[in-house]
């Protein structure tokens, strides 16, 4: 059986390991996450190849004694040098790149989830910085969506009243229910945070953004009201899943 294998693989992380080592996270079609270790000094060509956003052919020799897996190459397809240039897009696709680590690839979704992740990133590097929190929340959203955990905008799950298209919804973080405005007339009396509200027209943006590949996010806009709604409702959501905060609207 041989040991050596070939991934298509996306960099997710690097850290140092040792003096002369690194340790690398990948996201691969083939296994979702896969960790490796980069052997070699600061001449070793691959030190400057296996960097975060880096794309192409990844080959890896597994020792299943030592229970270790090298890295021995790696063709880099996409290099994404924008990414590095940018403050803003660097923030944003790193946010993306912790987002895959947290949910560890998403699960068992991984080819729709690689797909996913290469594809934003790809246009991360490529859109205006006016476009990139349009580009995170369609990627949240989608994320939220591969891991199966979107809940259910159009009716309450109090009195399961199908809202109106006009109406405004609210979900509340502590129940992990969506409630129609009436229902959630108690609950505002009762709690301070914890509480989003979802406009009729966020609603429809978010179904629109579920349909489309990333390259035409940038098509779809809406009011900047309705997108910090549909922004703070998906990291809430995605938050609550991961048990890790995205801090990415914070540091904007």
């Amino acid at each position: 059986m041989s040991r050596s294998r070939t991934y298509t693989a996306l960099v997710l992380q690097v850290r140092q390991s040792g003096e002369q080592n690194r340790e690398a996270i990948f996201f691969t079609l083939e296994e979702g996450i896969l960790r490796a270790t980069l052997f070699g000094g600061p001449k070793s060509k691959l030190r400057s190849y296996v960097s975060p956003f880096h794309q192409g052919k990844l080959w890896i020799y597994e020792d299943p004694v030592r229970n270790t897996k090298k890295i021995t190459d790696f063709d880099v397809q996409f290099w994404r040098p924008t990414l590095r240039e940018s403050y803003a897009k660097l923030m944003a696709g790193s946010t993306m790149l912790e987002i895959v680590i947290a949910s560890q690839g998403g699960g068992g979704t991984w080819k729709e989830a690689f797909e996913l992740t290469t594809e934003s990133i790809e246009v991360l590097n490529r859109i205006t910085e006016a476009s990139i929190p349009i580009l995170i929340t369609y990627f949240v959203w989608n994320w939220l969506n591969l891991m199966g955990i979107l809940p259910e905008l159009d009716q309450c799950e109090r009195c399961a009243c199908t809202v109106r298209a006009d109406e405004v919804v609210w979900y509340s973080s502590s129940e992990q229910q969506v409630l129609c405005d009436f229902c959630a007339e108690p609950v505002k009396k009762t709690i301070q945070t914890g509480l989003f509200p979802i406009n009729g027209g966020g609603r429809r943006w978010i179904s629109r953004i579920l349909e489309l590949p990333a390259s035409q996010v940038e098509r779809y806009r809406v009011d900047e009201a309705t997108q910090t709604q549909v922004q703070h409702l998906g990291t809430a959501l995605l938050q609550q899943t991961l048990g890790t905060p995205v801090r990415y609207w914070e540091i904007l």
